[in-house]
């Protein structure tokens, strides 16, 4: 797929050559010659002559300004209903991480199951989406990547513990048990973790956290 740098925002980033692109391209363009037409056509005429291009120049002037800014109020909304949807699927997250079998207090005795997985479709899609600024999000995408690659591997880690746990013999199985419990809850073991970067997250994204 071909990739040009387009400049927008005052950032210059690099987005696919997409037909949507292409209109805005040639939209904005068409508009920013005419003008320039306009003012020449409005420097050369003289007496009442000069009112049909002046009327000209503001039409187009208000046609880009009305392009910019519909660019603009797009991208916020865009983004505004990215991080909503991501604060909601991090409180989500949050819920399953104080609830049994991850709670710190009150886990109770180890028992085999399946265990209930986090999700990051939210975050997936607001970092794929490119509705987030690489230079003001910078830190908070930073943030996103790091929680994702976490939970993923997370994720796996329970996979892993359910094999374990459902095929050992079962005279091992509450040795096996007691052994996965404590890795899961040990001071440096993923739930710690998980919960500091989550916490730090919404401190980032809800102002009510």
């Amino acid at each position: 797929m071909i990739r040009i740098p387009v400049r927008w925002l005052g950032h210059v980033v690099r987005r696919p050559l997409t037909a949507r692109l292409l209109i805005i391209l040639a939209t904005t363009g068409s508009l920013v010659v005419a003008f320039v037409v306009t003012a020449f056509w409005f420097a050369g005429a003289t007496g009442s002559g000069r009112l049909e291009p002046a009327a000209e120049a503001l039409g187009l002037l208000a046609g880009i300004t009305g392009v910019v800014a519909e660019r603009r109020a797009a991208t916020r909304e865009r983004r505004a209903q990215a991080l909503a949807a991501v604060r909601d699927e991090l409180h989500a997250n949050r819920a399953v991480l104080d609830s049994p079998p991850f709670a710190p207090s009150g886990a109770g005795r180890p028992v085999r199951q399946v265990y209930r997985r986090l999700v990051t479709s939210a975050v997936d899609a607001a970092l794929l989406s490119s509705v987030l600024s690489p230079t003001a999000d910078e830190e908070l995408t930073r943030g996103l990547r790091g929680w994702r690659n976490q939970v993923e591997v997370f994720n796996q880690q329970l996979s892993l513990a359910e094999i374990l746990a459902f095929t050992s013999a079962s005279d091992q199985v509450e040795a096996v048990l007691a052994d996965l419990h404590d890795g899961l809850h040990s001071p440096d073991g993923p739930l710690v973790a998980l919960r500091s970067r989550l916490d730090r997250l919404l401190e980032a994204l809800d102002p009510t956290w």
